[in-house]
């Protein structure tokens, strides 16, 4: 194994198992994928990425569903979600659940919340390019260590354990791979989220919230099934996708012009470049990679529909210096069917 490899615990992600002889038929009327072409015969498992949305077409939550003995688990960020009767905010594995159950009549399909049960480590490849979406080459299969393969990194691995557990969890994850627990360089955090917004992948809570339509996040093509049939807030939809109308949406930038090591924060404000004083901003971070020793780095954020094309430049300060953030192409994925 390449010596990149980095162990990173993360916080309890949202894991939502929905299991039942109905279970495909609910998730397939809540998501906006295909989940019908999902099969559990891959270890690790390989997941489809989809949003399960409202009546109104709002992304109510963002995960990676993977098929699992009895019906599907649905595993996303640790985001909150504004609850029904916005008087507070929920997690967004509980949102989902509650979403299930309340579209759940008669069909057997039961909703179980498994956040607090498992903790999560991700194993990131550092040096590796493409969205990964096999196993590496020396990772074993003789275990019953839980690991998936996600979108969220370039190339890494998932793994979900007991957290009663906890304290051998990283030995364990060293043997599933083949080697030395010493061999894994353990990192934190902040280093999950600067390789994601290198993969161009939102955080629910963070990029993306319940207020967001689907086509907002700019990812139709890894997580919208436009010919799987009728789901709740297909409408939506399906008419934003023939009007072609949203009028922001997320972005990766790349920065430059930066001082090393300083960058923007989330909630910073983008400007048109040579923008007057007072001009009214059209982007806004969400989310900032790593800034290197000269000036550039990464960020993800909403441009307005005059300035989310690839190529478009903005222009942002921090403190006393100003900076250009320039719109990369988007993470391209494969288009469900």
């Amino acid at each position: 194994m390449p010596s990149s490899l980095s162990l990173i615990r993360l916080p309890a992600l949202s894991i939502v198992d929905l299991v039942g002889a109905d279970a495909t038929a609910i998730l397939h009327n809540l998501t906006t994928n295909d989940v019908k072409k999902l099969t559990n015969d891959s270890q690790p498992r390989l997941g489809l990425e989809t949003f399960v949305t409202n009546v109104r077409g709002k992304c109510l939550g963002h995960v990676v569903v993977f098929a699992i003995e009895n019906g599907y688990r649905m595993i996303g960020a640790p985001g909150v979600v504004a609850t029904a009767d916005n008087s507070g905010s929920t997690r967004q594995s509980q949102a989902i659940a509650e979403h299930a159950d309340r579209y759940t009549i008669r069909e057997d399909a039961t909703p179980v919340i498994r956040d607090e049960e498992l903790a999560a480590w991700m194993v990131i490849d550092g040096d590796d390019e493409p969205c990964q979406t096999t196993p590496p080459p020396s990772m074993t299969t003789q275990d019953d260590i839980d690991s998936y393969q996600l979108p969220w990194v370039k190339s890494g691995t998932l793994f979900l354990l007991p957290v009663e557990t906890v304290a051998d969890h990283p030995s364990l994850i060293a043997k599933r791979l083949g080697m030395e627990p010493e061999s894994l360089t353990t990192a934190d955090e902040s280093d999950f989220h600067s390789h994601r917004v290198a993969a161009g992948f939102p955080w629910y809570g963070i990029d993306l919230t319940d207020a967001h339509l689907p086509q907002e996040a700019d990812r139709e093509t890894q997580t919208i099934s436009f010919t799987k049939g009728c789901y709740l807030g297909q409408e939506t939809v399906a008419r934003l996708d023939a009007l072609g109308q949203v009028q922001k949406k997320l972005v990766r930038w790349k920065l430059s012009e930066l001082s090393a090591g300083t960058g923007p924060a989330a909630d910073d404000k983008l400007s048109a470049v040579d923008a007057g004083e007072g001009a009214k901003p059209v982007g806004r971070i969400t989310s900032v990679g790593r800034i290197d020793d000269q000036g550039e780095g990464l960020a993800m954020g909403y441009a307005r529909r005059s300035h989310f094309e690839a190529g478009a430049k903005l222009a942002g300060n921090v403190g006393e210096v100003a900076y250009t953030a320039e719109v990369l192409p988007p993470v391209l994925g494969e288009t469900p069917e």
